[in-house]
């Protein structure tokens, strides 16, 4: 329980991104665990950041950590770590497909914005690419947008 003069813990962007590194480097490895070394890498930060995240996200629940063995994902950090990645993957798709920008723009600008969408707006912005997708005048929308960017 928090007393009035504490706030809940709030992941911030920098502690979502390495969730979001955990487990896409356990979804990638048949041994279901992250190393701090692959961590480090993926994120091109120095050790001493990685251990410092981790103990955080430790001592918060999201990650079961003990330096002598590899990272792995508590149930917490497994359901945050797959909502950042659903928001990227949204916003990635969205910037992609719908305002035509290149995948790998489309991709880093999805990064930085991940981050600050809250879930109504991600769970919409899905409902409008799934309509866009699915029926014919959301392809007449979309080429639409492609030909008033031509002129970008």
């Amino acid at each position: 329980m928090h007393t009035a003069a504490e706030k809940p813990f709030e992941l911030t962007a920098s502690l979502e991104d390495y969730l979001e590194a955990i487990k896409e480097l356990i979804d990638e490895n048949v041994h279901g665990h992250a190393h701090t070394s692959e961590i480090a890498r993926r994120l091109k930060v120095k050790m001493p950041s990685v251990t410092n995240a981790l103990g955080i996200l430790r001592r918060h629940g999201y990650i079961n950590y003990d330096s002598s063995y590899p990272v792995t994902l508590t149930e917490a950090g497994v359901v945050a770590a797959e909502r950042v990645i659903n928001r990227h993957r949204v916003l990635k798709t969205f910037l992609q497909d719908v305002l035509c920008l290149p995948e790998e723009e489309a991709s880093a600008a999805a990064c930085r914005m991940e981050h600050i969408m809250d879930d109504r707006l991600i769970v919409r912005l899905n409902a409008l690419i799934d309509v866009l997708a699915d029926d014919a005048s959301g392809a007449a929308v979309r080429q639409r947008i492609a030909q008033r960017l031509e002129n970008e």
